[in-house]
């Protein structure tokens, strides 16, 4: 997708009206409250039901589901981590082309996209931002149906890190 297709919005992706929401979670797919999730730790019930009858995933691949009750008609399910919570530049990568490339299978038009990988490794946010925001670049040389990612970033702060690396790349 072009550069001004990607937009920044302060939130939860669980609260986004999007095509498809990209959730980072581990790579068994497992929901808890011990357990990083983009979605929180109350998931709707159908969306978990799904996750654990598809079981586990290669560390950064990515599966769909149907989205529940949130606003999304489906939600890509990143495997950024392993179960010990613990992602890599290459895992923040290889989830989000991944998901990126699910949102293209199912016709996803607009996707809304956490800051995977912040909360799960030792990266800085700035490289972090980097990484997804490039992948996002990169995903317009193929051909696609995603036209528009909105990453949701959860304070000021990070928000002023992500703006910048937008306005660098």
């Amino acid at each position: 997708m072009m550069k001004d297709h990607i937009f920044l919005k302060l939130g939860s992706v669980k609260d986004a009206e999007a095509d498809a929401i990209i959730s980072e979670i581990n790579n068994d797919l497992i929901f808890s409250r011990e357990n990083t999730c983009s979605l929180g730790p109350n998931v709707d019930f159908e969306i978990v039901r799904q996750c654990l009858a598809i079981g586990k995933l290669d560390l950064g691949d990515a599966v769909t589901t149907d989205a529940g009750n949130l606003k999304a008609r489906w939600v890509i399910h990143a495997a950024s981590m392993d179960y010990d919570e613990n992602s890599s530049e290459d895992s923040i990568v290889s989830s989000m082309r991944a998901a990126l490339n699910r949102a293209n299978e199912i016709g996803a038009r607009t996707v809304a996209v956490p800051p995977i990988g912040v909360a799960t490794s030792k990266i800085p946010v700035k490289r972090v931002a980097e990484l997804l925001l490039s992948e996002c670049l990169r995903h317009n040389d193929r051909e696609s149906s995603v036209e528009e990612a909105t990453f949701f970033v959860p304070n000021a702060q990070m928000m002023r890190i992500f703006e910048e690396c937008l306005k660098q790349i």
